[in-house]
């Protein structure tokens, strides 16, 4: 038969243990390693929860970016009857090194130039949109319309300093109308890179788990634009050995070391938004 407590334990034992065991949570040391740990530590008990952090805004839903845009295809829309008779003379442009036959084809209309400076807006902006994404990646955050407009401003400075330098360099060491056919043929591979980057310049914008596949892409795009522009160089300015390091110069001068500018100011640029 089983004896009650009164009868195993001595007496004026019993009833300090039932005090203890009836008397509040709160007043009570913890009773375990976990909580004891808990405490100690300063974590927050999972009753409690965690504060919620705000998730980033996409850069597609800003409405700032989506102006930008907007504008743009609305300049691309207004001169869109016209690509199809000028995009078959910026690839003769871009590959070409014989001068035409018909000396009417040299002159440059009104509907050409239009068509011309929408395409090198959208690849502009196009690029200022991928090196917004490339440097959200290496970890830059700042605002997505201030940072996209800026970034595409400075890709519009580049166009500019560029097309100003080949200008420079085909007016001295070459005949004007080489220098001209080398002009005509980089801004003839910048119009036909934006066609090849816009699409996953926007892709971007709205799927960021693809943002890096898509900035490689348009990475590989942009090289293979710039071969084809520097091989028709090559085939404009060679002649002979001597040449070749005239050659060599105009690379790392023109083609290499701006692009690190161009990096070292974007970087400099966005980290303060």
């Amino acid at each position: 038969m089983l004896q009650s407590a009164d009868s195993i334990l001595p007496p004026g034992i019993v009833k300090p243990i039932l005090e203890a065991a009836m008397t509040e949570p709160e007043n009570m040391a913890p009773s375990s390693a976990m909580e004891r740990g808990m405490t100690i530590t300063g974590k927050i008990p999972y009753t409690e929860g965690i504060a919620p952090i705000a998730r980033r805004e996409l850069p597609g839903y800003d409405s700032g970016v989506m102006t930008l845009l907007i504008c743009l295809f609305l300049f691309i829309t207004l001169n869109l009857r016209h690509y199809s008779t000028f995009l078959k003379t910026f690839a003769q442009n871009l590959f070409s090194v014989r001068k035409r036959a018909n000396v009417f084809d040299e002159r440059s209309t009104m509907s050409e130039t239009r068509v011309l400076a929408s395409l090198i807006l959208l690849t502009c902006v196009s690029e200022g949109i991928l090196l917004f994404g490339a440097l959200s990646l290496a970890g830059t955050d700042s605002d997505n319309f201030i940072s996209i407009a800026t970034l595409s401003g400075l890709a519009v400075g580049y166009y500019l300093a560029e097309y100003a330098a080949y200008r420079t360099v085909g007016y001295i060491f070459t005949t004007p109308s080489r220098a001209e056919m080398w002009a005509k043929g980089f801004t003839s591979s910048q119009a036909l890179l934006g066609l090849t980057i816009c699409i996953p310049a926007l892709l971007s914008l709205f799927v960021p788990a693809a943002v890096e596949v898509l900035v490689w892409i348009s990475t590989s795009l942009y090289i293979i634009a710039r071969i084809i522009f520097i091989s028709k160089g090559f085939r404009i300015f060679y002649h002979n050995s001597f040449s070749l390091i005239y050659f060599i110069l105009y690379l790392c001068s023109l083609e290499i070391i701006p692009l690190i500018l161009i990096y070292k100011a974007s970087l400099f640029l966005t980290s303060s938004f």
